[in-house]
């Protein structure tokens, strides 16, 4: 793993985003997670239209979805996230 971790992350958010997290409890801890995995590995989509980026990580059996964008290394404007959980179980 590269030497720089998740918490060298800066993340930006809204008033209106850092509220519409909250509300779904969605940390900056997690959402940090999600940004480093899809920049160290490359899983995360593109939208061209917006220049935005959607990543997904599951952490525990929970996934979290996080639409950011970049344009400082290492510092991310956070549009939105959200997240589910899912047990799927063998029947």
């Amino acid at each position: 793993m590269a030497s720089e971790t998740y918490e060298n992350i800066e993340l930006r958010k809204s008033d209106q985003v850092s509220e519409l997290l909250e509300s779904r409890r969605v940390l900056d801890d997690e959402v940090k997670m999600v940004i480093h995995n899809a920049e160290e590995k490359g899983e995360k989509l593109y939208e061209q239209e917006s220049g935005m980026f959607l990543a997904k990580l599951r952490i525990a059996n929970v996934t979290f979805y996080v639409k950011y964008s970049s344009s400082v290394k290492n510092e991310y404007e956070v549009h939105t996230a959200y997240s589910h959980r899912a047990e799927l179980a063998e029947g």
